[in-house]
């Protein structure tokens, strides 16, 4: 069975530009980017690709992506109209149904964030172990500098394209049955 990689590196262009949009949170402008690099040896040196693309960017750029990153339990969440893969890392952890008190710390710590760094709060949800872990880590970037948050927000992103892609494109991963059709390598 041909592996989710090998389908990724003989795609033709657009096919393999749509196979990127999930690793990275609403920004086809990234898989765009990167996809010319192919082909990739590892789901490693993939996310590394896509990491370099944003570390590229300019810094308005970088601020565009953030800000297409959906709130903690935010209205996206509420409207069911996050990406799959947010759908799933907030799930994980409960903030698709918060208790009533949780919620409104939230709400509460997303505004905060958002008046100060003037972008949603990133973190990567697969290294966080509970609640209580999330609100604590919330709360101690919120008296972060920008360029200090700036900093971490990447390095956040950056975790969260390692793990998708590593799901999506590493060893373990199964294509998925709209990636198991055979591509033409001619464009």
């Amino acid at each position: 069975m041909t592996q989710p990689l090998d389908l990724l590196n003989k795609a033709p262009r657009c096919e393999a530009v749509a196979m990127l949009a999930p690793l990275v949170e609403r920004s086809a402008w990234v898989g765009e980017a990167t996809v010319d690099a192919r082909p990739f040896e590892s789901d490693e040196a993939l996310a590394e690709a896509l990491i370099e693309t944003i570390l590229a960017a300019d810094a308005a750029r970088r601020l565009d992506l953030f800000r297409v990153h959906p709130d903690l339990a935010g209205r996206e969440a509420i409207e069911g109209s996050m990406s799959a893969a947010s759908q799933g890392e907030q799930g994980r952890l409960g903030l698709l149904q918060l208790a009533p008190g949780d919620m409104a710390r939230l709400t509460q710590l997303n505004a905060a964030y958002r008046a100060r760094f003037g972008h949603p709060f990133i973190i990567a949800l697969h290294r966080v172990a509970d609640l209580t872990s999330l609100f604590a880590t919330f709360e101690g970037r919120l008296g972060a500098t920008p360029i200090e948050e700036h900093i971490t927000t990447l390095a956040e992103i950056a975790s969260v394209i390692r793990a998708r892609t590593a799901r999506a494109f590493g060893a373990a991963a199964t294509p998925l049955p709209s990636q198991m059709i055979s591509f033409d390598t001619q464009e």
